[in-house]
């Protein structure tokens, strides 16, 4: 690790797989849209110039106001603990985030259900989409925990796939939440598929 860890003061969580679990947000909102087909097909690209093109075939799905597509996240697969991970951190004093790249309207629907403090994800403005990649990650948490007079030293972060890693191999107290722990994280705390209040407590005894 670059640094030794030091107690906590924030906690950043990704939305996908950790917070929720099952369907992710662009398959929730896609399927009443009758385009869950293409999504699953979107969902297993990796250039980027073509995932850029996708999410503006994506936009075009969506009718405005884009916040009015929270309604179809109302039954999404809430994670075992997650309400209550963030009032055990809260009860502490400890600061949350949800660190996501799906969008951002969605990211902040789910950072109020559960209290975050702050949050960002793939942005739309004046139909422009502003982009936030894995590697965007660690950049903006760093800039947060900056604006909290905090290192990264004292921040954890909990992810679930490979999208997570730049995150978590950037902070002191990294947990893994899916299936198979990366190599380049291998120092992370792996707990596959884990109650997220588990994963609270955890954070609370460091």
């Amino acid at each position: 690790m670059p640094f030794p860890p030091r107690r906590v003061r924030l906690v950043a969580f990704d939305l996908d797989g950790t917070l929720i679990r099952g369907p992710t947000v662009c398959e929730s909102l896609a399927g009443p849209l009758g385009k869950l087909s293409r999504m699953l097909e979107i969902e297993r690209l990796h250039d980027l110039a073509q995932l850029r093109a996708a999410r503006e075939e994506m936009l075009s799905w969506y009718g405005e106001p884009l916040g009015a597509q929270c309604e179809k996240l109302t039954d999404v697969d809430i994670a075992p603990g997650a309400h209550e991970a963030f009032e055990l951190l809260g009860e502490q004093g400890i600061r949350t985030a949800i660190v996501s790249i799906t969008w951002s309207f969605a990211v902040e629907w789910f950072a109020r259900r559960f209290g975050a403090g702050a949050w960002i994800g793939t942005g739309v403005q004046a139909g422009e989409i502003q982009h936030f990649w894995p590697s965007d990650k660690p950049v903006w948490l760093a800039r947060h925990a900056k604006s909290l007079g905090l290192e990264l030293s004292e921040v954890a972060a909990v992810g679930d796939s490979h999208g997570d890693v730049p995150m978590l191999a950037a902070v002191g107290h990294p947990f893994f939440v899916g299936a198979d722990l990366p190599l380049e994280i291998g120092h992370a705390v792996h707990a596959p598929n884990a109650d997220l209040r588990e994963i609270a407590h955890r954070i609370l005894a460091r």
